[in-house]
């Protein structure tokens, strides 16, 4: 709270002083010539090695586990505890490596894997779970998921406006994505305009979940999970999956009129 405080005094003093502040004539034009070398300083040198490094991991990393499509070498799940959102996440900050001044390497990389993993989940179906039999994704999207999990999928194409805005491709993107909720996309009825609010917390490119989610919904297909899958919330089996998510029912809107 301190910081937050500090933060907003040190913006209203910098508005103050531009409003307030009587304006100066401008002054002559000055040239100012610096012809005199010098080395670089110690720590910008230990910022470049440090993005060096990184960008020396990523590849190492992509080389590994991506595939020559950009796809992720995988088991293609969906659901709460392996989805569509922990493929792409593998790539997470590598658009900032980018920004701040890291190989075009990075930005080539994060690039593939992002195309990649809308293919591969895009051409990825499940059996059990009925509203991602036709694809995990659809027109690029989560076809309906909680926001959460559809956010963590968005890590890496959300920052790619920092490290390479003018991709023609990632502007169309935006715009079609923003359009699931600004009900602009007919098959994606997402927002109630008079209630002014998303109207399932299960949501996306095929619209929102108007029913109460189910474990199914949460956990996605069957799996063997002694063998095969080390589930992050410590289930050691199929079922204990479902447990885990039996309780996230309640995920449509409900306005309460007073």
């Amino acid at each position: 709270m301190a910081t937050f405080v500090t933060r907003f005094c040190l913006a209203l003093a910098c508005v103050l002083v531009m409003f307030c502040v009587p304006r100066l004539a401008p002054a002559a034009d000055t040239v100012i010539a610096i012809d005199t070398p010098m080395p670089p300083p110690s720590w910008a040198l230990l910022e470049r090695e440090l993005l060096r490094q990184n960008a020396l991991a990523c590849r190492e990393f992509f080389e590994k586990y991506f595939d020559e499509r950009g796809w992720l070498k995988c088991v293609e799940r969906w659901g709460g505890d392996d989805g569509p959102d922990d493929a792409i996440e593998n790539c997470l900050d590598w658009p900032m490596i980018h920004a701040l001044g890291g190989s075009d390497d990075v930005l080539r990389m994060y690039k593939k894997a992002w195309e990649g993993h809308l293919q591969q989940y895009t051409a990825a179906k499940t059996v059990d779970v009925p509203f991602a039999r036709e694809g995990m994704y659809y027109k690029e999207f989560p076809v309906m998921m909680d926001w959460l999990h559809n956010g963590e999928g968005l890590v890496v194409f959300n920052l790619q406006g920092l490290s390479d805005p003018d991709d023609r491709a990632f502007q169309q993107r935006v715009k079609r994505f923003a359009g699931f909720y600004l009900n602009e996309d007919p098959g994606a009825p997402n927002y109630d305009p008079q209630h002014k609010i998303i109207r399932s917390m299960f949501n996306g490119s095929r619209g929102p979940l108007m029913r109460k989610a189910t474990g199914l919904d949460w956990a996605g297909d069957p799996i063997e999970v002694e063998n095969r899958f080390r589930p992050k919330h410590g289930e050691t089996s199929y079922a204990q999956m479902l447990e885990h998510f039996k309780d996230y029912n309640d995920t449509v809107g409900i306005i309460r009129r007073i």
